[in-house]
This record gives structure tokens, sequence and C-alpha cells, in this order.
């Protein structure tokens, strides 16, 4: 679910505030292991 939520967020089609609470650490964690911020955007 993690990857999906990452992805959807990439792709614009879900905010990071749309995530549910349980996946957001990790969420965020794989964002920024891709150089990314919550919004999907390059740091």
């Amino acid at each position: 679910m993690v990857a999906l939520y990452v992805a959807l967020i990439i792709n614009g089609r879900r905010s990071f505030d749309k995530v549910p609470d349980k996946f957001k650490d990790a969420v965020r964690a794989d964002l920024e292991a891709l150089g990314l911020t919550e919004n999907g955007d390059p740091v």
C-alpha cells in the first residue's frame, strides 16, 4: 500500500494529507528516499 500511495502522490492523484495515518511515516520516508517532499516535488 505504501508504494501505491507514493506513486499516487508523485503522479498528483493524491495529496499527502489524504494518506491514512498508519501509512504516513512510511510514505514520507519513501518520498524522502526518492528526494521528494511530501507533495511529490523535488527537494
